[in-house]
């Protein structure tokens, strides 16, 4: 994805555009409750991309002992 693109994935309803295409399935919230999740654990998600190449995430949660 582009770098305008991962400014938004965390957003509540966004998702990316797709051009002229109306075949995408879902509705732009899984990555934003994903984020609240992890940041409820104390933790943080990040992405990294490249276009064409896929997108990595990482999730960080904090280890309790």
């Amino acid at each position: 994805m582009d770098e305008t693109t991962k400014q938004f994935i965390f957003d509540r309803f966004f998702r990316a555009s797709t051009g002229n295409l109306h075949d995408v399935k879902g509705y732009g919230i899984g990555l934003s409750l994903a984020k609240a999740i992890v940041e409820a654990h104390g933790g943080s998600i990040k992405v990294t991309s490249a276009v064409g190449k896929g997108s990595e995430f990482i999730v960080s949660l904090p280890l309790s002992v």
